[in-house]
C-alpha cells in the first residue's frame, strides 16, 4: 500500500491519503450503498481506471482521502485539480465523491481538500465535482431522489445530511443545475431548418475527423463565463465518443423499432439525412447540423447512453443529453430544435430509445444570475425532474 503525506487522529477518526487502488476498491465497496451490485462494481471499476491513469502521471494533482473509525471506513473524498476544470473562467480546486457519516468526518475530510488546494496556490474550492464528470456527474442532488438513476448524473448522496454539513462548514450553495425529462418528441420549428443547413449523423471515422472542429465549436458555444466547465478539450470529446459507441448491439431493442423513412416521410430534412448516411455505422448520439456548401459544423447534440441499464443486463432505452452546442450567430435558424427532433427520431426508430433527459442545465447562481436562454429554449418542452447544487468556499 502506498500511503503518503499525513495521517490525522481526531476523536478516534483517522484520515489517510491513499493511492493504493485495492484499498480504494475495498473502501468503495463498503461505502457505496445506493446502487445494486452490478452497477456498483462497474462504477468502482471505472473510477479505478481513472485514478490509475492520474496516479501514473507525476505532474497531475489529485488526492484521495479516506476516513476510518476503529479501522472501518466511514468517509471518503477526492480532490482533483483537473487542469481543464474552471469556474467562471478561472482555475479552481474541487472536491468530489464525498461520503461522510457525520459532520465531524465531513469537516476533517474537507479540511484536507482545502489544504491541498491551498498548497497548489488556488483560492477557491467547489464541489461535489465527481471526476470523470461524464460518468458520475456533479453537484449535490437536492430534488428528484425518487427518479430512476441515470448514467452521467450524480445520484443522491449516501447521507441525506450532507447539505447541512456543507452549509455548517461555511460552504455556499452557489450554483443550481436542473435536469429535464423531455416530454415532447417534436419541438416547434424543428421541421423548418434553414435551407442553407442540413442534418446528419456521421460514422465513427468521420466524427473523429471532426473532433478538432467539435472542440472549436465548444469554445465558441461556451465562451461565456460559466460556473463549472471542464468539457471543451479533445480528450473529453473523445471520451464522449467512446461512450457513444461501446454499448454492444445486443443491448438494444431492435424488435420494437420502426421504419424511420415511413414514420417521418413528411419531414424532408430527416429523409435527406438518412438517405445520405451509413445507417449501420453512424453515431446516432452525435446528431449534427452542417453548412451545406462548406460542411462546416454549426451545431451538435452529444448524448450518453444509460450504461446502468446495460450493466443490469437490460435493454438500453434511456439517454442523457449531455451537451448541446450551436455556433454563435445561428440563433433562430431552427438548429437546436431540429437537432433535438432529429436526434430523438433517429434513436427512437433505429435503436428503440424511449427516454431522453437534458442534464446539468445551469439555471441560476447565488448572486441572482439566471440562465434565461436555457430556460426559454428548453423548459417549455420538458419537465424538471432533478436539481443539483454546487457549493463553493474561499480557501483561507
Amino acid at each position: 500500500m502506498v500511503q503518503t503525506v499525513q495521517e490525522i487522529q481526531k476523536n478516534y477518526i483517522k484520515i489517510s491519503d491513499i493511492q493504493d487502488l485495492e484499498e480504494i476498491k475495498e473502501v468503495l465497496g463498503e461505502l457505496l450503498q445506493q446502487h445494486n451490485s452490478h452497477i456498483k462494481d462497474n462504477i468502482i471499476k471505472s473510477l479505478l481506471v481513472y485514478l490509475k491513469s492520474k496516479f501514473q502521471t507525476s505532474s497531475y494533482r489529485i488526492k484521495v482521502f479516506i476516513a476510518y473509525y476503529n479501522d472501518m471506513p466511514c468517509g471518503m473524498v477526492i480532490s482533483d485539480l483537473n487542469p481543464e476544470y474552471k469556474s467562471y473562467g478561472r482555475k479552481c480546486g474541487t472536491f468530489g465523491w464525498l461520503i461522510a457519516q457525520s459532520q465531524e468526518i465531513c469537516e476533517i475530510l474537507l479540511t484536507q481538500c482545502e489544504l491541498f488546494v491551498k498548497e497548489n496556490r488556488l483560492r477557491k474550492i467547489r464541489g461535489p465535482i465527481n471526476f470523470p464528470k461524464n460518468e458520475m456527474g456533479f453537484g449535490l442532488q437536492v430534488t428528484g431522489n425518487e427518479e430512476q438513476k441515470l448514467y452521467g448524473v450524480a445520484p443522491s448522496n449516501e447521507n441525506a445530511e450532507i447539505y447541512e454539513y456543507l452549509v455548517n462548514l461555511g460552504y455556499e450553495p452557489e450554483s443550481e443545475y436542473t435536469c429535464m425529462s423531455v416530454v415532447e418528441e417534436s419541438w416547434k420549428k424543428g421541421n423548418s431548418l434553414d435551407k442553407n443547413l442540413k442534418l446528419c449523423c456521421l460514422p465513427v471515422d468521420e466524427v473523429e475527423e471532426k473532433l478538432d472542429e467539435i472542440v472549436e465549436l465548444a469554445g465558441d458555444s461556451f465562451s461565456s463565463l460559466l460556473p463549472d466547465t471542464s468539457g471543451g478539450g479533445r480528450e473529453n470529446v473523445e471520451e464522449l465518443l467512446h461512450l457513444a459507441t461501446h454499448v454492444p448491439k445486443q443491448f438494444f431493442r431492435y424488435e420494437q423499432v420502426y421504419d424511420p423513412f415511413d414514420a417521418y416521410k413528411d419531414v424532408p430534412e430527416f429523409i435527406e439525412a438518412w438517405k445520405d448516411a451509413d445507417l449501420e455505422n453512424m453515431v446516432t448520439m452525435f446528431p449534427m447540423v452542417l453548412e451545406r456548401k462548406t460542411n462546416r459544423l454549426i451545431g451538435i447534440l452529444i448524448g450518453v447512453l444509460d450504461y446502468y441499464e446495460c450493466w443490469n443486463s437490460e435493454y438500453v432505452t434511456r439517454v442523457n443529453v449531455h451537451t448541446a452546442m450551436v455556433r454563435t450567430g445561428y440563433n433562430g435558424k431552427g438548429v437546436f430544435s431540429s437537432l433535438n427532433n432529429f436526434g430523438q427520431a433517429t434513436n427512437r426508430s433505429m435503436w428503440g430509445i424511449k427516454y431522453f433527459e437534458g442534464t446539468a442545465i445551469w439555471t441560476k447562481n447565488s448572486k441572482g444570475v439566471n440562465n434565461e436562454e436555457a430556460v426559454n429554449s428548453i423548459f417549455p418542452h420538458c419537465r424538471p425532474n432533478r436539481t443539483h447544487v454546487v457549493f463553493e468556499r474561499r480557501v483561507k
